[in-house]
């Protein structure tokens, strides 16, 4: 045989792990119920089944079910969503499951970041509560649009719009309708799940692709005109809750604007806040885990190998500047307490040599120094002024 070529040149192929995804900000769960269904159609609890367009759902549900309504909005956006999931629950009175087990089993089989529940789930304050604090608990958006006077009311502070907002979680967002507009067009009870789908808009990925809720035109949506006057837009604001209207100036209208696009956050969050921070967070951790693992051989514990994970957490920050969640701003440096400029809206206070103070316990657990990161969000300009001086 002729002398093999590896005995002088041998070349061994390191191979680089995949790593792991960006999760889908732009996907949905929608809870069903079996009496949703049509006649002769079976949809198996406990699972889940996706759809590329509400004529997909009226296959399977009711034109006057929940789903089917919800399905109605959340694809009436444009752009269009390219798809909704919807999950079947075992609401069986006796053997089923409550709404939370419904949706941790449905968190645990598949990842979505919004959920819808029907209408009449959160009628019930207990309920509501309960979805408020299991938003927060699992990082899921729950938007829910409610109706009835008491909401408007200033002097009322026993309605579901202002218990939640006692409670305070970041992903429980609630919006106003007027029964009016309900009774004409039912799938205008779930208005908000409309402006969740709008936030499809925003491409992590892109330049100046964040958004705002505030001021968004969804298709379909009645804006109220009539049924609304200042105290009620007053109580709204007050309590946090998002509401549709016309706006008008001088017998000019602009037929549907979103006003209010706050989560029911007690730091005072709009929904776009909410949204921003979960998706930065999903990509800090996604890039700095890539890097960590992102090596057929090792991360070294060294300033080096420090420096590359400061650099990967930098190189994202940049990235939701250059998307519009951040922004130039000034901030005081704790080191010096000097004013300074972050001029791509974050500062990352690591330092490579930061390794040298690690502990021999960190050193043994092989656990990088703790990173501070100061990250300075853009934000939206919503209302102004104007001092026009005339001589």
């Amino acid at each position: 045989m002729a002398y093999p070529v590896d005995n002088i040149l041998n070349v061994n192929l390191l191979l680089t792990p995949a790593g792991i995804g960006y999760a889908n900000f732009a996907t949905g769960f929608i809870i069903a119920r079996q009496a949703d269904l049509l006649d002769g159609v079976t949809f198996d609890v406990d699972t889940y089944r996706d759809y590329a367009g509400v004529d997909e759902v009226g296959e399977h549900f009711a034109e006057n079910s929940p789903v089917y309504l919800m399905a109605t909005r959340w694809f009436a956006n444009i752009p269009k969503p390219l798809q909704i999931s919807v999950w079947m629950w075992d609401d069986d009175e006796v053997e089923g499951d409550t709404i939370i087990q419904t949706l941790n089993k449905a968190d645990n089989e598949a990842w979505r970041y919004w959920y819808f529940v029907p209408a009449d789930v959160y009628e019930d304050e207990a309920t509501a509560i309960q979805l408020s604090d299991w938003s927060d608990a699992t990082e899921h958006p729950v938007p829910i649009t409610l109706t009835g006077n008491a909401v408007i009311d200033p002097q009322s502070d026993t309605d579901l719009a202002s218990v939640l907002q006692a409670q305070g979680n970041r992903h429980m967002m609630v919006g106003y309708v007027p029964q009016s507009i309900i009774d004409s067009n039912p799938s205008q009870q779930y208005a908000m799940v409309q402006l969740a789908a709008s936030f499809q808009k925003f491409r992590p990925l892109g330049d100046r692709t964040a958004i705002t809720a505030e001021y968004q035109v969804l298709p379909g949506v009645v804006g109220a005109r009539d049924q609304l006057n200042t105290t009620a837009y007053n109580a709204l604001k007050e309590k946090s809750v998002v509401f549709f209207t016309a706006v008008e100036l001088k017998g000019q209208i602009d037929n549907s604007r979103v006003i209010n696009s706050k989560s029911m956050s007690s730091f005072g969050e709009f929904i776009d806040d909410v949204v921003n921070l979960d998706v930065l967070k999903n990509y800090l951790q996604v890039d700095g885990y890539n890097y960590i693992t992102g090596t057929p051989t090792k991360r070294g514990l060294t300033p080096r190998g420090y420096a590359g994970l400061l650099d990967t957490l930098s190189q994202t920050c940049k990235q939701f500047y250059n998307n519009g969640v951040l922004g130039e701003a000034s901030y005081t440096d704790p080191v010096d307490g000097q004013e300074k400029i972050a001029e791509y809206g974050f500062v990352n206070f690591g330092q490579p040599e930061d390794v040298f103070g690690l502990t021999q316990a960190q050193k043994r657990a092989r656990q990088y120094p703790e990173t501070s990161i100061l990250a300075i969000l853009a934000r939206a300009g919503h209302a102004a002024t104007i001092n026009v001086t005339v001589e």
